[in-house]
């Protein structure tokens, strides 16, 4: 399988620019012309040296030669997808800043010009925002106006204390050194998420510009598929979100199963335990039993994932995993599986002692045997997981702070 990314480029000082405009490109020869002009142009009101990068992901329409006797610098991309173009063209730009957008002309990069301002007072990152600035008519379908983009921005807001307006926005503007930092590695149109989400977690320095979405100049259907890029983006928004995704509801299934299951096994003879109006009998005890499961596996799940983020997609440490890290070792774990693997054979010998008691005869012992079941099969999870986990814990020491 080959990767997405490709070997950082070397360039001498000789050669650096200060400006790079990438260009993602699949058969755009219709609007490649007037991008790279525009382009052009904007390097030309900045006064900065700067260069046009066409990152071309395998065109049949020349567009590749086109680039070329414009003066454009042409990577080939052997990789598909929107993402896989922009990572394999910004790693080749040598400029210290970096714009990247659309190569038919949907956007104007004239007016990248304020956003490459913001980078030289010290922005590292700055994004376009359409919703703030201009739609004209026919440019954007009323489903990605009114429903995509206000979702998914509203989603990312939430989950990451940011303050976009407009998170798929195309047209953004970023240092090189920035970009290097977020370690970017989707292939299709989630690249989009990805950078802002991982932006947000890393604290880079970012702002908006209102910039116009043109109708695009293509003369067939665009790249962008809504419904199945949509999901792309929700799916990879939620990664990073192990607090909504796995701790929330592991922490309340977790609670209710051990609250319930207290209840069920103080109550002497077998007697239902009524709160209210509610009766909870023997049957409750296996509600109990799969919500107490199910919980302590999505608060172990969530930690492994976080974790696993951390030390493999942003590469970053976090206060409270240094703190979790230095205290929780994996002689603790082990302790602790053979402590509740420990309780649970107990409760289970106590159960057969019992059935011992009446001569194997019938036995009212459903609560304590589903109850010693869970202890047993909670140490199990916590075994398994915390050898994952001391495998991750290694590699999270060497992380970066």
């Amino acid at each position: 399988m080959r990767s997405i990314t490709q070997p950082e480029q070397r360039t001498s000082k000789s050669n650096l620019v200060d400006v790079s405009f990438v260009l993602p490109c699949l058969n755009e020869a219709r609007t490649l012309e007037t991008c790279i002009e525009k382009a052009k142009i904007a390097i030309a009101q900045l006064g900065l040296r700067g260069e046009v990068v066409v990152a071309d992901n395998g065109s049949d329409d020349g567009s590749q030669d086109l680039a070329n006797s414009l003066g454009a610098r042409v990577v080939d991309v052997p990789v598909r997808g929107y993402g896989a173009a922009l990572i394999w063209g910004i790693n080749a730009a040598q400029g210290t800043y970096v714009v990247m957008g659309d190569a038919d002309d949907s956007y104007d990069f004239r007016e990248a010009v304020a956003m490459v301002r913001e980078l030289e007072s010290g922005y590292d990152l700055v994004v376009g925002t359409r919703l703030k600035g201009r739609i004209m008519p026919g440019a954007m379908p009323w489903k990605n106006r009114y429903l995509g983009t206000p979702v998914l921005t509203a989603v990312v807001n939430s989950l990451y204390q940011s303050n976009f307006s407009d998170v798929n926005c195309g047209m953004r503007a970023f240092s090189k050194r920035a970009f290097q930092r977020l370690q970017m590695e989707s292939p299709g149109m989630e690249f989009a998420s990805e950078m802002l989400v991982k932006a947000a977690i890393l604290g880079l320095k970012i702002t908006e510009v209102p910039i116009t979405l043109h109708r695009d100049g293509r003369d067939r259907p665009p790249h962008l598929r809504p419904w199945s890029d949509g999901w792309r983006h929700l799916k990879y928004i939620l990664l990073f979100a192990p607090k909504i995704i796995y701790w929330v509801p592991g922490s309340f299934l977790l609670s209710f199963g051990l609250i319930l299951a207290a209840m069920l096994n103080l109550t002497p003879g077998g007697e239902a335990v009524y709160i209210g109006n509610f009766r909870f009998n023997d049957h409750w005890i296996v509600v109990a039993a799969l919500a107490c499961l199910l919980g302590y596996e999505l608060l172990l799940t969530g930690l492994l994932a976080h974790l696993y983020t951390l030390t493999h997609r942003i590469q970053r440490r976090s206060p409270r995993m240094d703190r979790l890290v230095k205290a929780v070792s994996i002689e603790k774990i082990l302790l602790f599986s053979l402590v509740m693997a420990g309780i649970g054979i107990g409760i289970e010998l106590s159960v057969l002692h019992s059935w011992f008691a009446v001569e194997f005869g019938p036995l009212y012992a459903i609560r304590p045997a589903i109850t010693g079941m869970v202890f047993i099969l909670i140490g199990a999870q916590t075994l398994f997981s915390g050898l994952f986990y001391a495998v991750l814990c290694d590699r999270y020491r060497f992380t970066p702070k």
